[in-house]
């Protein structure tokens, strides 16, 4: 594996240690060589080629998405017209109108993405997610808003300003625009190489300056109330087979008394660990 794919052992310390990891944003300047991970002109190849489909790229525009049918187009593909490929000219328009290009899920098709988010599930208990965006010049393509997961960012190319709203109030547990953008806490610029860490919930928006910017991001998830309780009924319908499978040999009130005992019984046995890895393996297969 290429070095320029791997999160040096020194930099994940630092980033997820006990100090910083969901307390507090970090800065680590010039962590890590970006040379193998996607630029501005490798995905200008990308677009050419057509190799790029709706969903797996969009545009933002000041937190307003275009008309998808505006910078996609039909191609026949085996006798079928198959709608969505990018149109190299009309995403070329809109950027230079100043949207943002924002590829989805890179780690589906990038392997040095993938490598990386792949590191991070080994690190940490998340769900990784993988986006980039390429950003015109004094632009932005997102509103000031949270994300319902940790964020990582690589900046890869260009410069990008950034701007936290960590003040009172502000930090939540669900993604949202309702984010009083008026007095940053926080503003810092970010440089090729250079990695930025934002914990749970942390509202942020980010401009494009200098030039054009292209950063990568990566959310982190980790299992949510409700992913835990998806993940222990799982374990409740693969362990309780006989009851499961067989619900139908007893009466109504037997079979919501045994329920009731087997939930109670698996809620007091199940490991800990067990049922983590179980709630991460759902998400992480929802992802792929």
């Amino acid at each position: 594996m290429s070095t320029a794919t791997v999160w040096p052992a020194a930099l994940a310390g630092r980033l997820f240690g006990d100090t910083v990891w969901g307390v507090a944003h970090h800065v680590e300047k010039q962590a890590l060589d970006v040379a193998g991970l996607l630029d501005g002109e490798r995905v200008r190849r990308l677009l050419d080629a057509s190799l790029l489909k709706w969903p797996y790229f969009t545009l933002l525009q000041h937190g307003e998405v275009p008309t998808v049918s505006s910078y996609t187009v039909q191609r026949d593909v085996i006798g079928h017209k198959v709608a969505g490929f990018a149109d190299p000219a009309a995403v070329a328009r809109l950027m230079a109108q100043g949207a943002t290009l924002k590829l989805n899920q890179v780690a589906d098709w990038h392997r040095p993405t993938r490598d990386l988010a792949g590191q991070l599930e080994e690190l940490l208990p998340v769900a990784v997610n993988s986006y980039l965006f390429w950003t015109p010049e004094e632009s932005r393509g997102m509103l000031p808003h949270r994300d319902a997961a940790h964020v990582l960012v690589v900046q890869l190319e260009g410069r990008k300003e950034w701007h936290l709203y960590a003040g009172p109030g502000q930090i939540g547990a669900s993604a949202g625009l309702d984010v009083d953008a008026a007095r940053p806490s926080h503003v810092f610029t970010l440089e090729p190489g250079d990695v930025m860490y934002l914990p749970h919930g942390w509202p942020h928006d980010a401009i494009a300056r200098g030039g054009d910017s292209v950063h990568l991001t990566f959310t982190l998830t980790e299992p949510t109330p409700e992913d835990l309780i998806d993940a222990f009924l799982r374990r409740f319908v693969e362990d309780e087979n006989d009851l499961v499978h067989h619900f139908h040999t007893r009466a109504l009130a037997t079979r919501t008394s045994e329920v009731r005992a087997a939930l109670s019984a698996q809620a007091q046995t199940l490991d800990g660990k067990r049922w983590t890895r179980t709630a991460l393996e759902t998400m992480r297969e929802a992802i792929g």
